[in-house]
């Protein structure tokens, strides 16, 4: 009787846990400001074919204007801004070349519809 106990227990504190894990896993696609803007450049990134060594790192230190820098396999800089006065923009940019200049709702929705 003391093993069933005991492994129903274990059972439940591995429930609880994978649970946890499964509402953290879960939490960062409500995200933040600075979250939605690395997810729209991701997938601008991924929509143009660009291959990645570095992926944007972002960092907002007002917590509004977001920017976003990483490099691509041929060496050359991926840039992403968005700004405090347009704040549904986002502009992605790959060395000189514009990829994306437009809504970051837009390529939210273009990403979670499939």
């Amino acid at each position: 009787m003391r093993r069933v106990t005991v492994a129903l227990g274990a059972a439940s504190v591995a429930l609880a846990l994978g649970g946890c894990s499964q509402v953290a896993a879960i939490a960062p696609v409500g995200g933040d400001r600075l979250a939605e803007v690395r997810y729209a450049a991701n997938d601008v990134l991924l929509e143009e074919g660009i291959e990645i060594l570095t992926a944007p790192v972002c960092t907002s230190p007002d917590e509004i204007a977001v920017t976003c820098e990483g490099e691509t396999m041929d060496g050359d800089p991926i840039r992403v801004e968005s700004t405090a006065d347009a704040q549904d923009d986002v502009v992605v940019t790959v060395g000189d070349r514009t990829l994306y200049d437009g809504s970051l709702l837009a390529v939210l929705d273009r990403g979670s519809s499939g």
